[in-house]
């Protein structure tokens, strides 16, 4: 007989560390009340405990139910909580079952995985679940544990790294791009809209002679050809000067974006308030003081030539980190816990689907995009996951730790970049979960680092992986 249970989330051992496949031990302090817990090694990365609870263990949990049933039970004759227990057991037997496993079940699990030291990646799977008259309870409980890594080799790894130059193309291509940041929009008197330019409008959307709804605004930016708004209502807008209105329809698709445009005829009402052109500064020492507190355009350049430099140099040591982590990965073959690939597969296609969104994609487009992209994704899920396993296990063999100090520096540069009070930042993640997110994410940035410092980064190519 077997029960799909839902255990909640068990917390994880005091201590990690891996079990033999198979293993009984006694966890109950009293020597008549013991519970039977044998190890079952499925692969590297899941594992099975056959948990045995004693008779009374059951048969005081089930007392617990049939109380509790007898508060509520309404039955003919009865008044609450003054049925016999016989009754309540010919009516509520298979309810008080069901209360006394929801109670039993996570409980001894949760015992167990500290008896045999465990510690589970994944939600359990309860089946085999015996609960029968007379008998002692007894059920299966299957999950995944991370794989049993002891790595070695580690240190002296060979990385081999070019020689990194800036080009002068590069630094020109770099000052144009500053002069674009630059650059500022100017409203032009009797100047027809053109790509590229800058229009400021106020529109209303009608359906029926009705105003829609969220299809309303004033004085919105459209900048002609960026794609940034719906592309047919753009279209609309070249040739128009200041001051002119025009009407016009457009036909939503069925599977736009927004619910309340999808499949909508939509007629609009547009008045142009402003057309801005954009004016790029010039090239000259005024720019340079500007831009780059510098003196003059010589300094300038050499101020964009030594951070394009940096730049590369810190594009570089990734890509050493990389090279001396995948000879690594190759070196240590495991494989990863599916449920681990599974969630960090559906956090890429996630973020995947945020990025098509943001760029006006329908609905179905980024289904498509997601579907596509999936065997991909589940790739790149499998080889970060095997990467964050792997450098956990080196931490924890040199035995690095992440300080209070070091914690406390990524939150704050968290929380600047987001414009949001640190303290406050903090407590969020700590209610939502997530500081061990981004501790564990310190202590693989660190190992990696210490990987990247002992090895041997030589000058030149490769030649074996070229060929």
């Amino acid at each position: 007989m077997a029960d799909a249970l839902d255990l909640g989330s068990s917390p994880p051992p005091a201590d990690g560390g891996s079990t033999p496949p198979s293993r009984t031990t006694n966890g109950a302090s009293d020597p008549n009340a013991y519970m039977k817990v044998d190890i079952e090694e499925i692969s590297s990365t899941k594992r099975a405990l056959r948990i045995e609870l004693p008779l009374q263990s059951l048969l005081d949990k089930l007392e617990e139910a049939y109380r509790h049933l007898s508060k509520k039970a309404r039955l003919p004759g009865f008044r609450p909580g003054k049925a016999p227990r016989d009754v309540l057991r010919l009516h509520f037997k298979e309810e008080a079952r069901q209360e006394a496993l929801r109670e039993l079940i996570p409980a001894s699990y949760t015992q167990a995985l500290k008896e045999v030291n465990l510690d589970p990646v994944s939600e359990p799977t309860v089946d085999e679940v015996v609960c029968e008259e007379g008998k002692p309870l007894i059920f299966r409980a299957s999950f995944e544990v991370r794989p049993a890594l002891q790595p070695s080799g580690y240190t002296g790894i060979q990385a081999y790294k070019e020689t990194v130059d800036v080009a002068d193309s590069e630094v020109d291509q770099a000052l144009e791009y500053l002069r674009e940041q630059a650059s500022e929009y100017v409203p032009m008197e009797g100047w027809p809209a053109l790509r590229e330019d800058l229009v400021v409008v106020d529109y209303e959307g009608f359906i029926g002679g009705k105003p829609l709804k969220g299809a309303t605004a004033q004085n919105v930016s459209i900048l002609l050809g960026a794609r940034q708004f719906i592309p047919e209502f753009e279209e609309q807008l070249h040739g128009l000067k200041k001051g002119e209105p025009k009407e016009f329809t457009l036909e939503f698709p069925a599977d736009h974006g927004r619910r309340e445009l999808a499949g909508k005829r939509v007629l609009f009402r547009v008045a142009v308030k402003e057309v801005k052109k954009k004016r790029v500064p010039p090239l000259d020492n005024d720019f340079a003081k500007s831009a780059g507190e510098c003196e003059n355009v010589r300094e300038l350049k050499e101020k964009v030539k030594k951070d394009l430099l940096a730049h590369k140099e810190r594009e570089q040591v990734a890509r050493l980190k990389d090279q001396i982590l995948e000879q690594l990965l190759a070196a240590h073959p495991f494989d990863a816990p599916k449920s681990l690939v599974d969630a960090e597969v559906e956090h890429i296609l996630a973020e995947l689907k945020r990025s098509l969104t943001s760029r006006g994609a329908t609905a179905a487009q980024i289904e498509e995009e997601a579907t596509r992209g999936r065997d991909k994704a589940r790739d790149l899920a499998r080889k970060r996951v095997r990467s964050s396993l792997f450098l956990e296990a080196v931490a924890k063999q040199e035995r690095l730790v992440v300080s209070e100090e070091e914690l406390n520096e990524e939150i704050r540069s968290f929380a600047a970049a987001l414009h949001q009070d640190p303290a406050a930042f903090r407590e969020m993640l700590r209610r939502e979960g997530r500081l061990e997110g981004i501790e564990r994410r310190l202590l693989e940035r660190k190992a990696l680092n210490f990987l990247y410092e002992r090895a041997n980064v030589v000058e030149g190519v490769n030649l074996v992986t070229l060929a």
